[in-house]
């Protein structure tokens, strides 16, 4: 029979796991001036591991990417999520990470991974988790608009992940424009 000690650490797993699916759930991109900030947009992910919330919970996702780069040159992104679920406990700063894929379309194809997510401040028991901090490269080789979208997800807190993916569709979340060589 596990001691009232172990119960209570795996309850704070468990606890910090649903903080980390809370705090996933802002995304922004930044990229070299001039960069662009989309609105942020909502997108349903269903998490699966200790703590996830069931059925999909909407994530706001914010992007910024440069208005534009050179045929071949790179733009830099920068993601934050929101999510609107509240933490049960309080959560240190820094005390959740991610990552998450980007999916690219139009002038851009395949994917890239934004890391270095984090909650900068604690986060107080009942409130709404916000980590920013995710930042992506990727090099732009067909002239076009690329596009950026949000895709699936691993959110990492109090050494327990939780793996979401997103359910249906994620809109694009940023453009760039790739001007020709």
């Amino acid at each position: 029979m596990p001691t009232s000690r172990g119960l209570d650490r795996r309850r704070k797993r468990t606890l910090t796991s649903l903080a980390f699916v809370a705090a996933l759930a802002s995304g922004t991109a930044l990229g070299a001036p001039p960069a662009v900030a989309a609105d942020a947009v909502s997108v349903d992910y269903t998490c699966t591991g200790p703590g996830a919330p069931d059925g999909a919970q909407p994530l706001q996702v914010t992007m910024t990417a440069p208005a534009s780069v050179p045929q071949g040159g790179t733009a830099d992104l920068a993601v934050e999520v929101t999510t609107a679920l509240t933490v049960p406990i309080g959560v240190p700063a820094n005390g959740v990470t991610g990552e998450m894929e980007i999916t690219l379309g139009g002038a851009g194809s395949g994917s890239v991974t934004a890391t270095g997510f984090t909650n900068p401040g604690a986060i107080p028991s009942g409130s709404t988790v916000t980590l920013t901090g995710g930042v992506a490269s990727v090099q732009l080789d067909a002239a076009g608009t690329a596009t950026f979208a949000p895709g699936n997800a691993s959110v990492h807190v109090f050494g327990v992940t939780v793996a979401c993916t997103v359910s249906g569709t994620a809109p694009v979340a940023a453009s760039t424009e790739v001007t020709p060589a």
